[in-house]
């Protein structure tokens, strides 16, 4: 069982370190809203993952697999979110005239809209959904437990925030320098700029 779970979270780590929607959002939100804000996303996608993998273990997810329209509806709705809060950062980008004291602390508004960012943009992505149908099968033969795939499913939360929260903490880190007014519209603007790229290249994907 060990075995497994660590082989696992190995794949599921793999997986995590390559860039996404979600590190996109949770660099975003850490430089733009500071470190509470970058946790909340972090929390966010978490949960957007676990969401998932109920969905693959309910058998759920493997229908975005065989459905055409069900995989476009939910493809087309991530990517017109994803478009969404990159024109909201292009946008902040041209507008923003704050100083970095006033976006020292987020309000709890901004932590709770940068907890829907991370829940949004793991939920709306119907890869996500295929990668956990795809994935959770290998490790789950008849040998294992029955509760195996939601051991599993919680590795693969804590693995995403793990990883989620490290670029939150260390982007927030650097928040001095990157959320200086001239500097912040820089960012802003290019993280936005990826947002709306990522945004494209969901709605035009075909897995």
């Amino acid at each position: 069982m060990f075995t497994t779970i660590a082989a696992f979270a190995g794949v599921a780590l793999l997986a995590t370190l390559i860039p996404g929607p979600d590190t996109a959002v949770v660099i975003k939100n850490s430089m733009g809203r500071g470190r509470r804000a970058a946790l909340a996303t972090a929390a966010g996608c978490s949960t957007g993952q676990v969401g998932w993998g109920i969905a693959s273990i309910a058998g759920i997810a493997a229908l975005l697999a065989t459905s055409v329209i069900a995989f476009t509806v939910l493809k087309w709705i991530g990517a017109i979110y994803l478009c969404y809060i990159g024109v909201r950062s292009l946008i902040s980008a041209l507008r923003s005239k704050q100083t970095a004291a006033e976006q020292d602390v987020a309000a709890p508004a901004s932590v709770a809209s940068s907890y829907r960012d991370g829940l949004f943009t793991n939920a709306l992505n119907p890869k996500t959904a295929l990668f956990m149908s795809a994935l959770l099968p290998q490790f789950t033969g008849p040998g294992e437990p029955w509760w195996t795939p939601g051991v599993l499913v919680a590795v693969t939360a804590v693995v995403s925030f793990s990883c989620m929260a490290a670029y939150a903490l260390v982007f927030a880190k650097l928040g001095d320098v990157l959320r200086r007014p001239a500097v912040r519209r820089t960012v802003d603007g290019t993280m936005g700029g990826v947002l709306v790229s990522f945004g494209v290249g969901l709605a035009f994907s075909q897995a």
